[in-house]
């Protein structure tokens, strides 16, 4: 073998183990051996657990436009993005506490409404939220829907939830929800009301309130970049 064939071999194997070696190295992070960085997930735009787009929404319990919005709007989202949604129901609306002793309740759909925005306001406070929601969200199918139906799977909380109704606990939280939704506005335009991020923007509420699931994909890939 002539000594042009043999430097020629030797670069050859030289080039053939740096090819393999790159090409292991592509594969170990691609399965992501624990070592180094995984590039397929990182460039996947996966969904972080921790990434959590905040909804609060201000509604009324007897409010046709707050059960159409929470029943075919809200409920189906959350079934869907309940990982993705920090969300927080408010339920006060255009409803106002008269300073007397005791205190007078106003609510925009009659006595009724107060009663059961109290309500809701201790079955959100008594029960864990995923818990809590599906109670809210059966009330909401009807104005006309029975706490006793909507409570059977949490019998548990059934007779704390109604002490706290009838009592001061409940007027205490129904004080607390007025003050934070008169942090939105004095008194809101529109009810349901709906606060993304902790900002209040009167010009996206139809798009909010009409089309929820594309606005809330939308709002999620715009603040983390990630599609769901």
């Amino acid at each position: 073998m002539s000594p042009e064939s043999t430097v020629r071999i030797f670069w050859l194997g030289i080039i053939f183990s740096l090819t393999v070696l790159a090409e292991d190295s592509q594969q170990s992070r691609l399965e992501g051996d624990g070592t180094t960085l995984n590039i397929s997930s990182s460039s996947s735009g996966s969904v972080n657990d921790d990434d959590k787009l905040s909804v609060a929404v201000y509604y009324e319990a007897l409010c046709p436009d707050s059960v159409s919005f929470i029943t075919y709007q809200l409920v189906p989202a959350w079934g869907r993005y309940r990982d993705q949604m920090d969300l927080k129901l408010v339920p006060f609306g255009k409803a106002y506490i008269e300073d007397t002793t005791p205190p007078r309740y106003h609510c925009q759909h009659g006595r009724r409404e107060c009663t059961l925005n109290i309500l809701h306001g201790c079955v959100l406070d008594k029960l864990p939220f995923e818990k809590a929601f599906p109670v809210i969200g059966c009330l909401m199918q009807s104005m006309r829907s029975s706490f006793e139906k909507c409570i059977e799977n949490n019998p548990e909380a059934k007779a704390e939830i109604l002490a706290c109704a009838s009592g001061t606990e409940g007027a205490a939280l129904f004080k607390r929800f007025s003050a934070e939704t008169n942090r939105v506005a004095v008194p809101l335009s529109f009810v349901p009301t709906i606060e993304v991020n902790g900002k209040y923007d009167i010009f996206e509420q139809s798009e909010w309130l009409y089309r929820f699931d594309r606005t809330f994909r939308q709002e999620f890939e715009k603040k983390f970049l990630k599609t769901l």
